[in-house]
């Protein structure tokens, strides 16, 4: 009789060692969630992530490595980092161990933040899955898959005055096309209007002939224009603050703002909210301080395209003798005095 219960044992022992083998990583599934893929040099984000055995067997032992980049600076209390945090040359490893039943999970989160400007992969996993006997350990690994913009830090700006002048102050030049952007609001066809003046999304909601009424006087509005000309690179990481710092300083007054460069920050038509500022912000975390064209070319095209009306703002890292005569021809022709920021004159 026992060795028939030995034998049994040993054929039962074997079979589940076999199918454990067998399903290893097979139906162990990881996800990773990130909260922000844009984050403030300092500021904390949160990598979210889920082990799941989606197989009918336990698994009695599993395992999760996270391997970061040692620019990262976790954020997490002294005990997390005892227990499952280890740095070294490589970087910086998060090792979890854990058991999972049948269509149980395993989760968890990281706090980190990362410490200046730039583009950062969050790295690499590696999920490990025991067999029964702990014989055979199975590995896998892959990209977590997530990257995160660092845009560039907010710095003290001068004063900020005349932000596009008094609404009304000025008025605008009349076109053959109506600016869109101009609209104070929408009232019923009187069948006086031209038919380019008839809002169709809004005839279509009201059933009826609906036109827009435009607003010919001077939108309260400011365009930011960023020199990217390559110089020292610490002053040109100073301009890119300077226009983060500008463009929240006119989120937070709520000017309608537009963003002008020779550079890879490229150009953002006027708006204003959180998109908008986002999209600036992305693309201040990924430039690589690359200029295409002279920025006196660009000041002779803001010269020519007018636009009188709405407030100047030039961030530039020098100011050299060109492209103050062409501020100056600028200042000549607008109805605001551009706002020159340069980075060179800052004395940091």
């Amino acid at each position: 009789m026992i060795p028939f219960v030995l034998l049994f044992t040993a054929l039962a022992v074997g079979l589940v060692e076999f199918l454990s083998r067998r399903e290893g990583l097979r139906h162990l599934q990881v996800h990773f969630r990130l909260d922000t893929d844009l984050v403030e040099p300092g500021e904390t984000a949160t990598l979210r992530y889920t082990v799941q055995n989606a197989g009918r067997f336990p698994l009695l032992y599993a395992g999760l490595t996270l391997s970061l980049d040692g620019a990262f600076s976790l954020r997490e209390d002294k005990a997390f980092l005892d227990r499952y945090v280890t740095e070294d040359f490589t970087g910086i490893r998060v090792d979890h161990r854990f058991f999972l039943g049948s269509g149980r999970r395993f989760s968890g989160r990281l706090r980190f933040s990362l410490p200046k400007r730039g583009l950062y992969d969050l790295g690499r996993y590696y999920l490990e899955a025991g067999d029964f006997l702990g014989l055979k350990p199975a590995l896998r690994s892959g990209e977590i898959g997530g990257r995160v913009i660092c845009t560039a830090p907010v710095r003290a700006l001068p004063p900020l005055q005349a932000l596009g002048g008094t609404v009304g102050a000025v008025s605008v030049r009349r076109f053959l096309f109506d600016d869109p952007c101009m609209v104070l609001g929408y009232r019923p066809y009187s069948g006086r209007e031209p038919m380019k003046q008839i809002a169709w999304k809004q005839t279509a909601k009201a059933g009826s002939l609906i036109v827009r009424q435009n607003d010919f006087t001077a939108d309260f509005s400011a365009e930011v224009l960023v020199n990217m000309d390559p110089t020292r690179p610490a002053l040109m990481e100073r301009c890119l603050s300077w226009t983060a710092s500008v463009c929240r300083e006119l989120e937070k007054r709520k000017v309608p703002y537009s963003l002008r460069s020779n550079g890879d920050l490229r150009d953002v038509p006027l708006g204003l909210g959180t998109g908008h500022l986002f999209l600036i912000q992305k693309r201040l975390g990924l430039s690589g301080l690359t200029g295409y064209t002279g920025f006196t070319l660009l000041l002779e095209d803001c010269l020519r395209l007018g636009r009188e009306a709405c407030t100047r703002i030039i961030i530039t890292p020098v100011l050299d003798n060109s492209i103050r005569r062409a501020v100056d021809r600028l200042e000549r022709h607008a109805d605001f005095k551009p706002l020159v920021l340069c980075a060179e004159e800052d004395g940091e």
